[in-house]
């Protein structure tokens, strides 16, 4: 790039990232700085590449509004950290160019690279910070909460590693790939308008799970087509992907079953779930079975999005005023009982025995806590489905390189002259 304006805006805050990445605290005071400063950053490379409606920061404005509240209460209120304001602030000050500089590739990967090695930066303190939590058994379950709280900033991390490694080119409205990429911000949008700092409603929940589910078997049958084809890698697919792929989706299964008994038998779902759920859908079995290097990234991105929604599966889990059916809750209870007899509590049995039908009712302590191992289960089998992914975006880096033209390799039936070397 040359050395304009604009450009010594964008090399500064890239700087400041990779001193952010070198020279990072993990105490707690700063790591509440930490994570405070982080959305205002992503809110403003969000900016930067206006007046696009979906762009690749959509999902990542979705995972920091949705763990604002979690960091609130895990780590704690805190100030702000210096590099991270200052690089909102020059951000800021580089979305003020004209959309015809904006838009110029070089620029806007500056931008990303600028957020993912400060997206790593964040991850790593948190993750630290959760670490040396569990050390001391009175905040080891603290400290698990932490943890999960660096893999949702993880799942940031990703989506822009999907980004820079191989970045959908500017395509037309109708593309599938773009659809698909469209549909995902979409859903992600209305899960967190439905579920964050609001009282859990299973039936989400539950659309949540069948959701995620159809986008673990959906990638796992494009992909193993793709490499029975020959168009993606034979081992990454069925030595990397798959034997991650199948245990998110049976973790899933799992977890749709209890929200399946906790979800009253009515219809109800907030309409804007329900149509973006419908157009995810649409746009992933609109995805051509061949996946172009586009494609291969907007699927990346789909199993991101998985860990997103187990993260808000922990969410709901933890709050106090989740309720579920009475008929739901008294058979939850029952299973909880007969796998931990020494749960079993007869004067909490009595009462739930008597109850029955669609009335929503509280969850007792016993079934919450396994409901949470639960849902953590299914955040893990998901994050590990997450990392295994890079490997579509590995081969379609490798495929989107332009070849270099060379010379036919020499034939056997061409005579040798001789074994003399060549000078």
């Amino acid at each position: 790039m040359s050395d304009t304006a604009d450009d010594l805006l964008l090399r500064e805050a890239e700087h400041l990232a990779r001193d952010l990445l070198l020279n990072v605290d993990d105490t707690k005071a700063a790591v509440a700085a930490l994570v405070n400063s982080w959305a205002p950053a992503i809110q403003a490379a969000s900016d930067y590449f206006s007046p696009q409606a979906v762009t690749p920061c959509s999902q990542i404005l979705e995972i920091a509004r949705g763990l604002r509240r979690d960091a609130s209460e895990w780590i704690g209120d805190g100030g702000t950290e210096p590099r991270l304001s200052r690089i909102r602030e020059l951000l800021k000050d580089g979305a003020a160019a004209s959309e015809e500089i904006r838009r110029r590739p070089q620029r806007q990967h500056a931008v990303l690279q600028t957020l993912y090695i400060a997206t790593h930066a964040v991850a790593g303190a948190v993750a630290r910070y959760g670490a040396t939590l569990k050390k001391d058994e009175p905040t080891r379950a603290h400290g698990q909460l932490v943890v999960a709280l660096s893999t949702r900033i993880r799942s940031a991390e990703h989506i822009l590693d999907a980004h820079l490694s191989a970045r959908p080119s500017a395509s037309l409205s109708g593309d599938p790939t773009q659809a698909l990429a469209t549909a995902i911000g979409a859903w992600d949008a209305a899960l967190h308008e439905a579920l964050v700092d609001k009282t859990p409603d299973p039936r989400v929940l539950l659309v949540n799970a069948n959701v995620s589910i159809g986008l673990l078997r959906r990638t796992a049958d494009i992909v193993t087509a793709a490499a029975a084809d020959g168009h993606l890698d034979d081992f990454t697919v069925h030595a990397r992907l798959l034997p991650t792929l199948a245990p998110a989706t049976e973790s899933w299964e799992a977890i749709r079953a209890t929200w399946r008994a906790l979800a009253p038998a009515t219809t109800g779902i907030p309409y804007p779930v329900a149509t973006a759920a419908q157009a995810l859908h649409r746009a992933l079995y609109a995805l051509p079975p061949d996946p172009r290097p586009e494609s291969s990234v907007a699927l990346r991105l789909a199993i991101i999005g998985t860990v997103e929604a187990a993260q808000l599966q922990v969410g709901a889990t933890r709050r106090a005023d989740l309720k579920g059916m009475a008929s739901g809750v008294s058979k939850l209870t029952q299973a909880v009982f007969d796998q931990i007899p020494e749960a079993r509590s007869l004067t909490l049995w009595t009462q739930l025995e008597r109850l029955d039908g669609p009335t929503p009712i509280s969850i007792p302590a016993q079934v919450r806590a396994e409901m949470m191992h639960q849902a953590i289960g299914t955040l893990e089998a998901s994050a590990l489905a997450a990392s295994a992914s890079h490997g579509l975006i590995e081969r379609a880096a490798r495929r989107a390189q332009p070849r270099r033209e060379t010379k036919p390799p020499m034939t056997r039936e061409r005579p040798r002259v001789g074994m003399a070397r060549r000078p």
